[in-house]
């Protein structure tokens, strides 16, 4: 594919926001997710969406081609996306993947944005002691070797930890550990991020509060064979948005984009079509 597209803008803060452009049709912007750049989470769906979409892989500041700036805080990030969205001047889809459901917030401020898809968001509200333990003792390690300059260890300690959140099938298959391995350089900045959103004393993404002031139209997906904290969290985002739809990705996991990626496009070209116009 042609990585010779790409598009800039300024975020509020006067921090350059970039993505590549690929594909040509109606406009969706697809977020990074995770530590992972936008390239490497959607890497393996944009074939299947950018036949009917002009596909912008966005990242956020620190990511990919975009600027850094020490400001990581959650309102930052959702400027971004805002920033990027009304530069584009027309009606634009959002798309995101588990941990970007705070950039899915820009929706509510900015008329640009007509519809959002966000596949298997975390809520913190459901979520179990268990995977709370979990996660708190891999951020915990990653963060000591963050420190000693160990980025590839890092994102091991987060695989070794994460029987939680990932089926025993993405596993053993091997794809979690090839994300997290290739997203390892930006761990930094991904713990930063989760830092600075703990301080922020800004209710989460996924409060009752925000998630009914976003009334676009909002597409949930979720693999059939994702782990509870999954189930119970699409269930507790989709009880609290004015406007949702719920779909399942049969024999999916939560890297459902990865080993099913043409269900996932296809669940998103029935949405996206039906709901987004031309300019």
């Amino acid at each position: 594919m042609n990585k010779d597209r790409i598009q800039r803008t300024l975020s509020a803060d006067g921090t350059q926001i970039a993505a590549r452009v690929y594909g040509q049709g109606l406009p969706l912007i697809l977020l990074s997710a995770g530590p992972g750049d936008s390239e490497t989470s959607w890497e393996v769906l944009l074939p299947f969406l950018s036949e009917r979409f002009t596909c912008y892989l966005l990242n956020t500041r620190g990511r990919g081609l975009s600027a850094d700036h020490p400001d990581h805080s959650p309102q930052r990030l959702v400027e971004d996306v805002v920033a990027f969205a009304d530069a584009l001047g027309e009606p634009v889809g959002l798309v995101g993947w588990g941990s970007t459901l705070w950039a899915l917030v820009a929706a509510e401020h900015t008329a640009t944005i007509s519809a959002v898809a966000a596949y298997e968001p975390g809520a913190n509200e459901v979520m179990s002691e268990e995977v709370a333990t979990c996660l708190s003792e891999a951020f915990i390690r990653m963060g000591e070797l963050v420190a000693e300059g160990r980025l590839l260890d890092a994102a091991r300690v987060f695989i070794e930890k994460s029987n939680v959140i990932y089926t025993p099938e993405e596993l053993a298959g091997g794809t979690p550990q090839e994300f997290w391995e290739a997203a390892a350089p930006n761990i930094p900045d991904f713990l930063h991020e989760e830092q600075q959103m703990a301080e922020s004393g800004q209710p989460g993404p996924t409060d009752p509060a925000v998630l009914t002031k976003i009334t676009v139209p909002v597409l949930l997906l979720r693999g059939s064979e994702s782990k509870p904290w999954f189930v119970d969290s699409l269930r507790h985002v989709a009880d609290h948005l004015p406007n949702s739809h719920q779909r399942e990705i049969v024999g999916a996991g939560h890297f459902g984009l990865h080993t099913e990626p043409e269900a996932v496009a296809d669940e998103l070209t029935r949405f996206f079509t039906s709901v987004q116009q031309p300019a």
